[in-house]
């Protein structure tokens, strides 16, 4: 439970952090890749911190050694009780202050091999939440045979995704092209179509979705210029051109 609220906590805490735009863009990965590298700053810090513990066990050690060495000496060298007793104390203290090192030490350790793990499930997470983005931009990236409603107008849309931002070109009957311009959120597809004569032409959204094993763009459409005497919205559908999927 309590591991639960801390990785919760956490994760509130990256989520704060984030800017807009990149919360916008995939919060949920953003979460995991700003928490990943929390871990990693984290174990960096406890990779300095266990360095400076191993310097000061290495202190304590010589000094138990040098306390032992030398009672032992005294010893041998007869000494009254009062001094080795004197001595004695000195090295139970030493032999404390190298027990305490050697706790720090082991607890580092076990927290360094904790976090390594951690970020190691983080890292896989990231990757496999890359891998679904990735696939999501391939639903939209390529070329695309539209049919705009009403009229049956046909025509190309090449797009290319990157992040949520959606760019391309387009050609329509009647000698009509220019640039599209968009983005896709949620699965939600929304493009303005700039012709190069007209400017802004129309704005048209939709979804990617499934039918029969194929992947298609449907959706809606309104223009934005209501000069020209044409329809001023419609339905419109898009197909993978060359039949893909």
């Amino acid at each position: 439970m309590k591991t639960s609220l801390a990785k919760m906590v956490v994760a509130l805490f990256a989520l704060a952090l984030l800017p807009a735009a990149q919360l916008a863009a995939d919060p949920v990965l953003e979460v995991f890749r700003t928490q990943l590298e929390m871990e990693r700053r984290l174990m960096n810090l406890d990779l300095t911190a266990l360095e400076r513990v191993q310097e000061q066990l290495r202190t304590a050690a010589d000094r138990v050694l040098r306390s032992s060495e030398d009672l032992l000496r005294a010893q041998r060298d007869g000494e009254d009780a009062t001094a080795l007793a004197a001595r004695s104390a000195d090295l139970r203290r030493a032999e404390a202050d190298l027990q305490e090192r050697l706790s720090a030490s082991q607890e580092l350790r076990s927290t360094l091999t904790a976090r390594r793990n951690l970020i190691e499930q983080l890292q896989t997470e990231v990757n496999r939440l890359e891998e679904t983005r990735a696939g999501r931009q391939d639903e939209v990236t390529g070329r695309w045979e539209v049919v705009i409603e009403p009229g049956g107008q046909r025509g190309l849309f090449e797009m290319r995704l990157d992040g949520t931002v959606v760019a391309g070109t387009y050609q329509l009957a009647g000698g009509w092209r220019g640039s599209l311009r968009g983005t896709l959120i949620g699965g939600n597809i929304r493009l303005e179509r700039i012709d190069s004569q007209l400017g802004l032409a129309a704005v048209y959204v939709g979804r990617v979705v499934s039918r029969d094993g194929e992947r298609r763009l449907e959706g809606t459409w309104e223009a934005t210029n209501l000069a020209l005497g044409m329809a001023t919205s419609g339905t419109w559908i898009g197909r993978r051109a060359g039949g893909g999927r």
